[in-house]
């Protein structure tokens, strides 16, 4: 193997792609491990696998290639499998090892950081297979005991999503096959795999990477490691999701609908995990209200644009519930009402549409667009009740 080694991991989530993790193998570190990870990605021994260990804060594992493939399922009553967890199988195995075990390399590295690729093993030395996990926050109390042999350099937003599934059981026992495993409905596998190289594509479709605008910030705040970002300063957070922001309004303009929704939703993340305290920094307390406010009418906006209509419903709901906190202008409300109405509307639901509707003409009775959206409305309900009432009238006759 060479000094830079990669492999990648597609992912689903629910029957859903949500796109590639690339992991750098340390060749040089972990030769036996990395060897093993990237022979068995060739391979394609971790495709249809599925995550059976997820622990937010903490890690996620998968790599079980006997037990946990998704492919032996036959029916929601078949999971999870009796050994799921306890299978595997690596490259070094023969007929005096089946399963392969091997000896554990580089135990000293500091497990000190999330997105570190390490082997599981069963709590005994040397007895690593093909199961590994992937570290989403600090935790050196593994170190020792664990095998470090890469990093994940693409894909972090697919990792987090991985780590926020729901699971069936947080509670560790004896003999226990559903403690932290996905819920059926989100399970999480491994749709393909092999080896990357550098310049190869990195297909995500749970996030959006496009830099325009200056957006160099990683999905989830805790991950950047970017020189002057510094998530107990205001200033520096409020600046930092506002061009995010802006990052998604470029793309709006650009009609790259999917992409600004991706990007209003990283803004309102970093807004909600970003947000001071109102005693410590009211100044910046206010002024991410404001923002936020903003990002919920761009939100609406793109997801009625993309038909996305409970998703309008939601967002302008959520805005409507921060004027108890900031006061929306009449243009801001006459927006939101009016694309309420119009989500109503795109679910057939035109007697709630047109109340909405009707509610942003009361406060913008200058909007030609209102206006007209009204008078079809009431056309459409209208029909509906001479309808209605014809089928009546010959019930009853």
């Amino acid at each position: 193997m060479t000094s830079s080694e990669y492999v990648y991991l597609d992912i689903s989530i629910g029957g859903t792609q949500i796109g590639r993790v690339v992991i750098q193998l340390f060749t040089e570190l972990s030769p036996k491990a990395a060897k093993n990870m990237l022979v068995l990605s060739q391979e394609k021994a971790f495709v249809n696998v599925i995550f059976h260990r997820v622990i937010k804060n903490f890690m996620i594992q998968t790599g079980d290639t006997t037990s946990g493939v998704l492919s032996n399922l036959k029916s929601e009553s078949d999971y999870p499998p009796a050994n799921l967890g306890k299978g595997g199988k690596s490259i070094y195995a023969d007929s005096t090892n089946p399963t392969g075990t091997f000896a554990d390399e580089n135990l000293n590295y500091p497990i000190d950081r999330a997105f570190l690729v390490c082997m599981a093993n069963s709590s005994e030395p040397d007895t690593n297979t093909s199961q590994f996990f992937i570290s989403t926050f600090a935790s050196p109390h593994l170190t020792g005991h664990h095998s470090v042999f890469g990093s994940v350099i693409y894909g972090k937003s697919v990792v987090r999503q991985i780590e926020r599934v729901r699971i069936l059981s947080n509670q560790s026992g004896p003999g226990s096959t559903r403690s932290w495993v996905p819920v059926y409905e989100e399970i999480v596998s491994i749709t393909d795999c092999g080896q990357w190289f550098e310049g190869s594509e990195v297909p995500i479709f749970n996030a959006c990477y496009d830099r325009i605008g200056g957006d160099i910030y990683e999905e989830y705040p805790d991950d950047n490691e970017i020189e002057g970002f510094d998530m107990e300063n205001g200033d520096s957070t409020y600046a930092a999701t506002n061009l995010i922001k802006d990052s998604g309004s470029l793309l709006f303009k650009k009609k790259r609908l999917n992409d600004a929704l991706l990007k209003y939703k990283k803004a309102l993340r970093y807004c909600n995990e970003l947000i001071p305290d109102v005693d410590t920094d009211k100044k910046n307390y206010n002024k991410f209200l404001e923002l936020k406010k903003k990002i919920f009418l761009n939100l609406s906006l793109v997801s009625l644009q993309l038909s996305k209509y409970q998703d309008v419903i939601d967002y302008c709901g959520f805005f409507l519930e921060m004027g108890k906190e900031v006061k929306p202008t009449n243009m801001e409300s006459s927006k939101t009402l009016f694309r309420l109405g119009k989500a109503y509307v795109g679910l057939k639901k035109y007697s709630e549409g047109l109340e909405f509707l009707r509610s942003a003409s009361i406060l913008n009775p200058e909007d030609a667009a209102i206006q007209k959206e009204v008078l079809a409305i009431e056309k459409i309900v209208a029909e509906a009740n001479k309808t209605q009432q014809a089928k009546y009238a010959k019930f009853f006759s």
